[in-house]
């Protein structure tokens, strides 16, 4: 059954490559996947890669993410990158709320939306991150703790802002362990934050949102996930730091 909505897949590099590593990782992406048209494929390279994989994809059906961002504008905000400096280099897309910056840099749901409102005033596409620790899935509160932050993280977004932005359920468990949510319990999650997209803004906003899944997403698991009816596509993390792994992750998905 084909979806109403267009898959998704964004890799997201994290503190890893060079300008010269990220240079070759996009130079052969773009040559592995000239052909597809059926999903939007996202780069998301650390900031001092931004430039130069920008003029490197100018020409492909690859986009640029960045991996945040800050709520503010220009001004005395020292270490801090506003969007319209993520503009200069056309990026289209930006990974908000990651779960490893709420839990280092102890950033809030309260912070994240403020970002995701700033993002939206910059026309970039926010990727807004949620998901559970193992603690709160083994005490049986998945439910609660993503409902709270995908209300908290949304708030103050318009509907028609909200039906821009991704969300991108990744359960802390599943990054970067191996341990992946199986397509059933990714599916369950999925279903359970559309709900809560239906319960803020409406059917029609919910049925056109974008949501995501990141986890441990391999090639070998790729298809089973993104065929979910929930799921409409992928956050990539280590997998996408090699050609072979992110290519082959985005052709199961068609």
């Amino acid at each position: 059954m084909e979806k109403e909505r267009k898959l998704i897949v964004a890799g997201n590099w994290k503190s890893n490559k060079t300008v010269a590593e990220s240079l070759a990782l996009v130079g052969d992406l773009k040559r592995e996947l000239a052909a597809v048209k059926e999903v939007d494929i996202v780069v998301c390279p650390p900031f001092t890669a931004l430039e130069s994989v920008s003029k490197a994809i100018l020409d492909s059906n690859i986009r640029l993410g960045a991996q945040n961002m800050s709520e503010n504008g220009y001004g005395a905000f020292t270490g801090e990158v506003a969007a319209g400096m993520l503009k200069e280099f056309s990026v289209g897309y930006v990974v908000l709320g990651h779960s490893e910056r709420r839990q280092f840099q102890k950033e809030s749901d309260a912070l994240v939306a403020r970002k995701a409102a700033a993002a939206h005033a910059a026309n970039l596409v926010p990727i807004v991150c949620v998901g559970e620790t193992l603690a709160e899935r083994e005490a049986g509160i998945t439910d609660r703790v993503v409902e709270t932050q995908v209300r908290g993280s949304l708030a103050g977004l318009t509907p028609e802002q909200v039906e821009k932005t991704i969300i991108a359920y990744e359960p802390v468990w599943a990054i970067g362990t191996g341990k992946t949510a199986t397509s059933a319990q990714a599916q369950e999650t999925h279903a359970m934050i559309r709900k809560v997209v239906v319960a803020i803004h409406g059917d029609s906003v919910a049925r056109r949102v974008r949501i995501q899944y990141g986890g441990s997403v391999k090639a070998a698991n790729a298809r089973e996930l993104l065929s979910q009816p929930d799921i409409d596509g992928a956050l990539v993390g280590g997998a996408s730091l090699e050609v072979r792994s992110f290519a082959d992750i985005i052709k199961n998905s068609i």
